[in-house]
């Protein structure tokens, strides 16, 4: 009964426009009172998890992705994909999608790709043709990838709170990664060629084109393979690694010149402020996990579906539609902290593996910024790119087919997630 009056009261709350902190907060407060808990459990669990060595990453993931933008390198990115596959079939829609796989081996954050990446890639599009509204929605779609391809926030979150390897997870988001990214390219080619949406052909590039492209952008290329190979082969922690790659973006600030401290000011204020409401939220949220799991709020639910199904896929599909409900009306992070202590115990206990469940769990609740009535992607984008919200959100419908197309994937192929952590990882000797 704590469990459904302070999830209640916390969604009652943020749905008349009181600000999340204060809405979990005071939600968290009422789960305590009226599960009889002392309420110094409070300031006790808040400090439970923003104590974790791995949660110190996240700060500095955001760091990179911050200073990456800032220096520049993200159009070096964007400018080296461009010439290379920029004249094929809907030519810069696909430039986006790949240059969001890079970007989102440094950032971590959709809402970052949007914010740094996107504006370039929406004022590009606009440049050669497209449609704003468009290039608004693809910019939104392949910002999804973000929170999927390593190193991802969310996985770090997820990581923490079922206590699973954050390693296995970052792993376990490249296959799933690169499927998302064909999806949508598939759904841009079909798009073309059905007509359904109008392409404008871009001049092919010459080879020296490519290759002065390519020599300005290879460094920035490498973020990403410096990063996860150094956590792969053992070399540094997940923690480490999240250090090692601002180390990597302030040596490039420093070689192209662009390391200035204005620059870096801006990049430092800019973490601070989104650290600071990841780390209060996930705080407040080990609290309500504390509410949630006194109850045994899990094992209950575990009881009442084994009447009805003992299938571990229908469980999944059922709480896949709750994540997907859960995502719609609240923000990303706020509802990783309610569902990963309602539904993460359930899935072990049918028999799903949680390395492949965080990948769900995490796409799931994504989707959530693609459409109203939250839709934080849609604001963000609409604000970038200063576009109405009706508009944009017509436009990104035409990619709700791939979105589901890769739902089904990460629920259906668990092999998906968990065969590249099972090779990597795997102990000498293994079969």
């Amino acid at each position: 009964m704590a469990t459904f009056w302070m999830i209640f009261s916390f969604l009652g709350m943020a749905i008349v426009g009181i600000p999340v902190c204060a809405a979990m907060g005071i939600g968290a407060f009422l789960g305590l009172f009226l599960a009889n808990a002392p309420l110094d459990v409070f300031p006790r669990y808040m400090l439970h998890d923003v104590r974790s060595v791995p949660l110190l990453a996240i700060p500095f993931f955001i760091m990179a992705g911050n200073l990456m933008n800032r220096f520049g390198l993200t159009k070096r990115i964007f400018d080296f994909i461009q010439t290379l596959i920029g004249a094929v079939t809907a030519g810069l829609a696909q430039v986006t999608v790949l240059s969001s796989v890079i970007f989102a081996g440094i950032s971590g954050s959709a809402l970052a790709d949007i914010a740094g990446l996107g504006t370039m890639q929406i004022e590009a599009m606009k440049k050669a043709g497209y449609r704003a509204e468009f290039a608004a929605a693809i910019t939104i779609a392949s910002s999804l990838l973000a929170p999927i391809i390593p190193p991802s926030i969310m996985f770090i979150i997820y990581g923490v709170m079922m206590n699973v390897s954050i390693g296995h997870l970052f792993v376990a988001g490249i296959l799933p990664g690169l499927a998302m990214a064909l999806v949508l390219m598939v759904n841009n080619y079909v798009l073309a060629k059905m007509g359904w949406e109008k392409f404008p052909q871009a001049a092919r590039s010459s080879w020296p084109e490519i290759k002065r492209a390519f020599w300005r952008g290879l460094p920035a290329l490498m973020t990403p393979v410096v990063i996860l190979r150094s956590m792969v082969t053992g070399l540094v922690t997940p923690t480490e690694a999240s250090v090692l790659a601002v180390l990597y973006a302030v040596l490039l600030g420093l070689i192209y010149g662009e390391l200035k401290w204005r620059v870096v000011r801006d990049a430092l204020t800019s973490t601070a402020r989104t650290t600071t409401l990841i780390m209060f939220l996930t705080g407040v949220g080990s609290v309500m996990s504390f509410v949630i799991t006194s109850e045994q709020v899990a094992g209950q639910l575990a009881q009442v579906l084994t009447g009805l199904t003992d299938s571990k896929w229908v469980i999944l599909s059922l709480v896949v539609m709750c994540l997907l409900v859960l995502g719609s009306f609240m923000e990303t992070v706020p509802a990783m902290l309610i569902g990963i202590p309602l539904f993460g115990p359930l899935v072990v206990k049918f028999g799903i593996d949680p390395v492949h469940f965080g990948v769900v769990l995490t796409y799931a609740l994504l989707l959530g910024i693609v459409h109203p009535p939250v839709g934080l992607g849609l604001f963000t984008v609409c604000a970038v790119a200063k576009l109405k919200l009706e508009a944009v959100t017509l436009a990104t419908m035409k990619f709700y087919p791939a979105f589901l197309v890769v739902l089904l994937l990460y629920m259906f192929v668990p092999s998906l997630s968990t065969w590249l952590p099972g090779v990597m990882f795997a102990k000498p000797g293994s079969p």
